[in-house]
């Protein structure tokens, strides 16, 4: 009893300081060498001072979930042990999307068939006894040992990471999770991140890479056809960074940056249409996109040096800002 009242005293020490982290970044005390948190103070206060919402942007369960002490202590412990083994936040995001869809963050007795805990793993299925699948800390960590094997799996969305470790019969549950795992765990970890440098333009450009050939399909979004809104918002994604859907609101979503001035990573607009831009491509440099052009043919690299072009924006300094572009 002693070991377990301390082993929680210690929990809830470790999520008032990363509290305290979160808040010490927003106010630039906790932020090195200025660079940009991905979270809001409206995030941190829901979160430090009572329930966790779902953004507006959410749709289904998701769009009216809180998270009480609970469930907020899991997300705590499944960023803690992320941090432990030196995940990036994008494991930790992975994870309390996927807790969420399975569990809702509660550590259940019961399940489908032999179901257990956080993640619904299954003695039966090799995730251990019931006993260490009901250990939050033991079945976080299996889920991260799993996670961590399936080859690229930062760069995959995240439906197709948390599925490759799950294997539900409802893959597609876990990406309705995905707006409120990353603000939950933004502000549990303090996530600050510089605006798109070195390896998160990588991760965005390596994605849209790996889908060159794919089919065009009018809505797609992956992973085996796009059109062309879905192919950037997919590629961010793998960044870690969510943008609108629609090319039109990409526009909006992001500061203008003056032709000449773009650079690997930020999106290419062409074709004006009545409510915005009617097409989206992702620079990759030396004047040219990766894009998924139109039904007569597949994602391919183009030049976007064309009459219809009409400007960049860079999605990375929107998810620093937060604030919405007035275009």
């Amino acid at each position: 009893m002693k070991t377990a009242a301390a082993g929680a005293a210690l929990l809830l020490l470790i999520v008032l300081a990363l509290f305290a982290a979160a808040t010490s970044i927003l106010t630039g005390s906790g932020t090195p060498g200025g660079v940009a948190c991905a979270i809001t103070p409206e995030m941190v206060s829901r979160t430090a001072g009572g329930p966790v919402a779902a953004s507006p942007a959410a749709t289904g369960l998701a769009s009216t979930l809180t998270l009480d002490g609970e469930q907020q202590t899991h997300a705590a412990l499944i960023v803690q042990i992320a941090m432990e083994r030196g995940l990036p936040a994008r494991a930790a995001v992975i994870a309390v999307a996927t807790a969420l869809q399975e569990s809702k963050l509660r550590n259940l007795t019961y399940g489908h068939l032999d179901s257990l805990g956080l993640f619904q793993q299954r003695p039966s299925q090799g995730w251990g006894t019931r006993e260490q699948v009901l250990d939050p800390r033991y079945a976080t960590g299996t889920f991260y040992d799993r996670l961590v094997k399936v080859k690229r799996w930062e760069r995959l969305p995240l439906t197709q990471a948390a599925q490759a470790v799950q294997l539900s019969g409802y893959p597609d549950a876990y990406a309705q999770w995905e707006s409120l795992a990353q603000r939950v765990v933004d502000a549990l970890a303090g996530t600050c991140v510089t605006v798109i440098p070195g390896e998160r333009v990588a991760a965005v450009i390596a994605y849209a890479h790996a889908q060159l050939g794919k089919p065009y399909v009018w809505g797609a979004e992956g992973p085996n056809a796009f059109d062309c809104s879905g192919l950037t918002m997919r590629a961010y994604q793998a960044a870690g960074i969510s943008i609108p859907r629609v090319a039109a609101d990409q526009w909006r979503y992001g500061p203008p940056i003056p032709r000449g001035q773009e650079q690997p990573g930020d999106l290419a607009f062409l074709r004006m249409e009545a409510d915005g831009p009617g097409h989206v491509g992702l620079v990759i440099g030396g004047g040219q996109m990766i894009h998924a052009p139109n039904k007569r043919t597949v994602v391919k690299i183009d030049t976007y040096h064309r009459h219809d072009l009409i400007g960049f924006s860079r999605p990375a300094a929107q998810a620093r800002t937060g604030r919405t572009d007035p275009r």
